[in-house]
């Protein structure tokens, strides 16, 4: 875990409210995997007092890039931030999706949860067979649409809610297909919590391995506070922060 002032180089924004940030902070680009995240003091006051938790999009020593909607407070004030603004990071934060070479590997990503997933893809595409299939309320919500298609992935399978982009539906509804096709050893997913407990129930009788990156609210992202935790479904509790934001889909009791 490193504490780094990061340069902001470029802000840029994009659809729907999305924002997607490019910053140098050498020591944390260096160290960050596929689903690590960093907490980001978002006002250089004390107010809002917390730092926001952030997914990392994307590392490329001396860079990450980070990406997120605008929803609240913090992210409001992180979106009025331009080239040459600084920001103090903490990082990276949690556990990562681990590389499985050889394995054939599904993405699941809804909405927002693309982050930790394309940071996936982009450091393993063209070393192992990938396919990604992304969903979310419509094409507004995809922006980061033509920056997947450039990747060397096996398959790309997109749904939208309201039918304006790709196949018109829940990306879950195109999930048997595609497992039967497809043929997946291990799915990765991220996204809205009703859609990971899906996700867990179509996926039970299926053969395949499944993790799932989990959002939560954080006070401090390193396991002190308890804000995060999740129960599992032997009746004990995980935080989020530092023993996640990764787990085995199965492990976790999801709303019925």
């Amino acid at each position: 875990m490193l504490d780094e002032r990061g340069l902001i180089e470029e802000a840029r924004s994009l659809d729907g409210g999305y924002y997607q940030l490019k910053i140098a902070a050498p020591r944390i680009a260096a160290a960050a995997k596929p689903g690590n995240f960093v907490m980001v003091r978002v006002s250089p006051s004390l107010d809002p007092l917390l730092r926001r938790p952030f997914g990392i999009l994307e590392s490329r020593p001396p860079h990450i890039w980070l990406y997120y909607q605008v929803l609240g407070r913090g992210t409001r004030l992180l979106s009025a931030l331009g080239h040459g603004d600084s920001l103090d990071i903490l990082g990276p934060l949690g556990n990562s999706f681990a590389e499985m070479p050889g394995k054939r590997v599904l993405l699941i990503a809804g909405g927002r949860g693309i982050v930790p997933l394309f940071h996936y893809a982009q450091a393993y595409a063209g070393r192992q067979p990938l396919f990604m299939l992304y969903g979310g309320r419509g094409r507004a919500d995809l922006p980061l649409l033509d920056r997947i298609k450039a990747l060397p992935l096996r398959g790309l399978f997109i749904f939208s809610e309201d039918g304006s982009i790709g196949q018109k539906g829940l990306l879950t509804d195109g999930l048997e297909k595609i497992v039967r096709t497809e043929r997946p050893d291990i799915t990765l997913s991220c996204g809205p919590e009703a859609m990971l407990a899906r996700l867990a129930r179509m996926l039970k009788p299926e053969k395949t391995e499944n993790h799932a990156s989990l959002e939560a609210l954080m006070g401090c992202g390193f396991g002190v506070c308890h804000g995060c935790a999740v129960q599992t479904v032997a009746g004990s509790y995980r935080k989020v922060c530092d023993e996640g934001p990764v787990f085995p889909l199965e492990e976790i009791r999801w709303p019925t």
